[in-house]
């Protein structure tokens, strides 16, 4: 039996933790009658479907052969092989089912940005542990620089992103977004220096797992440019046109001001004459 299933426990619970702090006292929680216990309920559904999906991805990507039997294939702990990504796909797989739901009176997109940030403080513990107990070979640089990296953005996304939710600057649901966003970015990243020498950068498009990032860093970008209406600042050339030409219309209005300023000087100059 592999030892890395403790680690996996140790960080649902963690994961759970989070949750806790950043949901018992939330307005809109209170407001629609989220109990704590009915938000437990959702996410220890959603770890079977994490584990679910993170399995079937791990035979995806990379062993097939525990398609061969059924038990292998539900018999992880004896016959490891786990997929983030597969993970990642599987939850968001799950809150979106949630919300397409026309009962479903909960705040998905709120509790999709909780569940965001909770998930980002599981990693750099997952990482270290898979280090340690996990028989297949890691460099520790690997394993550590992941877990660092995977904590500067769970600060990043507490201390700056989180506020602006809480303050409506944020739509719900751009937080977990923008964790997607990362989330690709940086796996995209690492398999680029793990998984491809100078010479066959070809392959890695042909790999399985960069399709399915870059997929999802796609999507997210054009859903949280969608949610928060980028395109109306950033992406339509005209509001650009009217910003540059106010610009350089009060750029040269400047001289024409001074010298109405001087006639306005010089008339109550001759009045106090």
């Amino acid at each position: 039996m592999q030892f890395f299933i403790l680690v996996i426990i140790i960080c649902l619970f963690v994961f759970l933790y989070c949750v806790y702090l950043l949901a018992h006292d939330d307005f809109i929680f209170l407001r629609r009658d989220v109990t704590m216990e009915r938000l437990f309920n959702i996410i220890f559904l959603g770890a079977l479907v994490d584990l679910f999906f993170a399995r079937l991805f791990y035979g995806l990507f990379d062993g097939k052969f525990i398609f061969s039997n059924p038990f292998v294939f539900l018999l992880f702990p004896y016959y490891p092989g786990l997929s983030l990504v597969g993970g990642v796909l599987g939850i968001s797989a799950f809150i979106g089912f949630l919300a397409v739901r026309k009962k479903s009176t909960l705040p998905i997109g709120r509790m999709a940005d909780f569940f965001s940030i909770a998930f980002l403080i599981t990693l750099p513990v997952g990482f270290l542990g898979y280090f340690m107990f996990s028989e297949e070979n890691i460099s520790a640089m690997k394993a550590g620089s992941q877990a660092i990296l995977y904590f500067v953005l769970f600060v990043i996304f507490l201390k700056f992103f989180l506020p602006r939710l809480l303050n409506g600057k944020f739509k719900e649901g751009t937080i977990a977004l923008l964790f997607l966003v990362s989330f690709s970015v940086v796996n995209l990243i690492s398999n680029a220096f793990v998984k491809v020498s100078i010479l066959n950068y070809f392959n890695y498009f042909k790999n399985l797992e960069n399709i399915f990032l870059l997929l999802v860093l796609l999507f997210s970008l054009a859903f949280m440019i969608r949610q928060e209406n980028l395109s109306s600042t950033f992406l339509k050339p005209r509001s650009l046109l009217r910003g540059f030409g106010g610009f350089f219309f009060c750029v040269g209005s400047i001289p024409r001001r001074k010298k109405v300023l001087d006639l306005l000087s010089k008339l109550k100059d001759r009045r106090k004459k």
